[in-house]
C-alpha cells in the first residue's frame, strides 16, 4: 500500500478543484473540510469510480488495515469494501467499512486526487496481486459488487480502474508510480460487466 501524506497537512499544502457530480467546478478548502469528506452537500454527492487496490500483503482484514491507515493518518480504513483471500476474512468474503456505510469520503489514493477520493468508491482485494491472481471466490464477489454498484449509482465503464490509473503528483510533484491493484487482476474484464 502507498502512504499518503496526512489529510490535513495536505489539505493546507494544496489547493485543487473538482469536478463534481454535476460537472460544476467546486473548490474546496480547509474550512469546508466536513462539507466535502462527509458528502454533506449536493456539490459531493454521489459516486463516479470504482477504484480497485490490492493490499500488497498475504494477509489482512479491515481491522488490520482500519488499524494500519489510522496510524498512517488516513483517519481510519482508507476503503469502503474489503474482500477476503480466506487469511484473515473469509475468501470472497465482502465487508463494508465505516465509510461506506456512512457514505463518506475515502482515502484510498494520494491527496493530491481528491476528485478519486470524494467520488470514487475504494475497494480492496486482500492480497498481493502482483505476484498472485485473486482467488475465485474474490473475483467471483468483486464481480457480483461491481455489478451491484454500477447499477445502483449509474458508474461508467470506463470509470471502472485500478489504483494505479489515477493520475496525481505527490507532494514533491514527482509522479507517484504504483501498480496497485498488480498485474496478475484483469482489469479490462472487469469493465463491462452487467
Amino acid at each position: 500500500m502507498k502512504a499518503v501524506i496526512l489529510i490535513p497537512v495536505a489539505l493546507l499544502l494544496f489547493s485543487t478543484s473538482l469536478l463534481a457530480v454535476n460537472s460544476t467546478p467546486v473548490n474546496y478548502s480547509w474550512s469546508d473540510y466536513d462539507d466535502w469528506y462527509y458528502k454533506k452537500s449536493a456539490s459531493y454527492k454521489g459516486w463516479k469510480y470504482i477504484i480497485i487496490h490490492h493490499s500488497a500483503t498475504k494477509a489482512g482484514s479491515v481491522k488490520a488495515f482500519h488499524k494500519f491507515h489510522t496510524r498512517q493518518g488516513y483517519g481510519g480504513i482508507a476503503y469502503h469494501f474489503v474482500i477476503g483471500n480466506g487469511n484473515g476474512m473469509d475468501d470472497g468474503e465482502v465487508k463494508e467499512t465505516f465509510r461506506w456505510k456512512e457514505k463518506i469520503s475515502g482515502t484510498h489514493v494520494s491527496v493530491n486526487s481528491w476528485e478519486h477520493n470524494i467520488f470514487g468508491i475504494g475497494i480492496c482485494l486482500v492480497g498481493n496481486l502482483e505476484n498472485n491472481p485473486p482467488t475465485r471466490a474474490q473475483l467471483a464477489a468483486l464481480k457480483k459488487l461491481i455489478v451491484k454498484l454500477k447499477k445502483n449509482h449509474k458508474i461508467a465503464d470506463k470509470n471502472i480502474i485500478g489504483h494505479k490509473h489515477v493520475k496525481y503528483d505527490d507532494a514533491s510533484n514527482k509522479k507517484e508510480q504504483t501498480v496497485c491493484p498488480g498485474k496478475k487482476l484483469e482489469l479490462n474484464k472487469l469493465k463491462h460487466l452487467h
